[in-house]
C-alpha cells in the first residue's frame, strides 16, 4: 500500500527560500520545541484517514559531527526529563519502560545517528551524556508518529557544534542547510519509490 506523505519542519526559517517547495509535498511548520510539535503533528494525524509517512527535515546541533554532515536520525532521547530523583534513568519518562525510541526508517547510504531532544538550545556540553545530535523536536514527533502507528523518517544537517558560537552558526548555516537537506529529501523519496511506500 503506497502512502502519502507529510514533510514536517520546526520553522519556515529553515526552508530558505521555500526550496523545498520543488517536491510538492505538504509542509507543517510546527513551531519550536516539543509541545508545538507535538500539538501540531498530533492534530494533523488524528483528524486524517490517509496512510501517511512523515519526514522531519531540520537543522541540529551536535558534539560528534562536523557542521556540513547530514545525518539520518534512528534513536530519539529526551536529554532534558530528568526524574532521577525518583529512581528513573536520566531521559526515563517517569513509568515508561523505555528511555530510547527507535522504529523510525533508515536511509541507505545516509548516516544514521541519536538524536538528543530538549527544550533548550544547547551550547555548551552536557555534565552527563554525550550528545550525538541535539535538536528540539525531534523525539516528540517520533513519539507521536510512535502513538499514531505512522512510520517516521527523520533528517537533520549539523548546522553547529552546539557550543559557545552555536548561537552564531546557526543563523549563518541554514541556507547550506536548505541546500542539502534537499538532496537528502531527494534520495529518501527515491528510496520509498524503490520500497513502493510513497506517493506523490
Amino acid at each position: 500500500m503506497k502512502k502519502n506523505i507529510l514533510l514536517v519542519m520546526a520553522l519556515p526559517q529553515e526552508n530558505v527560500g521555500n526550496r523545498l517547495d520543488q517536491f510538492g509535498l505538504p509542509i507543517l511548520y510546527t513551531g519550536v520545541g516539543k509541545i508545538n510539535a507535538a500539538i501540531k503533528l498530533g492534530e494533523i494525524l488524528s483528524t486524517t484517514n490517509e496512510h501517511t509517512i512523515v519526514i522531519n527535515l531540520g537543522s541540529a546541533g551536535s558534539h560528534q559531527y562536523p557542521a556540513g554532515e547530514t545525518v539520518c536520525i534512528t534513536r530519539f532521547f529526551q536529554h532534558d526529563m530528568n526524574a532521577t530523583a525518583l529512581g528513573f534513568d536520566l531521559g526515563q519518562t517517569p513509568f515508561e519502560k523505555e528511555t530510547h525510541l527507535t522504529g523510525s526508517l533508515a536511509i541507505p547510504g545516509m548516516k544514521q545517528a541519536t538524536c538528543f531532544t530538549g527544550d533548550s538550545f544547547v551550547s555548551e556540553r552536557h555534565p552527563e551524556l554525550s550528545f550525538e545530535v541535539i535538536d528540539m523536536e525531534a523525539y516528540s514527533l517520533a513519539k507521536t508518529c510512535l502513538h499514531h502507528n505512522t512510520e517516521f523518517i527523520a533528517l537533520k544537517f549539523i548546522t553547529d557544534g552546539a557550543d559557545g558560537q552555536a548561537a552564531r552558526d546557526w543563523p549563518e548555516a541554514l541556507n547550506m542547510a536548505t541546500d542539502h537537506l534537499s538532496v537528502a529529501l531527494g534520495e529518501t523519496l527515491k528510496h520509498l519509490e524503490r520500497l513502493q511506500l510513497a506517493s506523490k
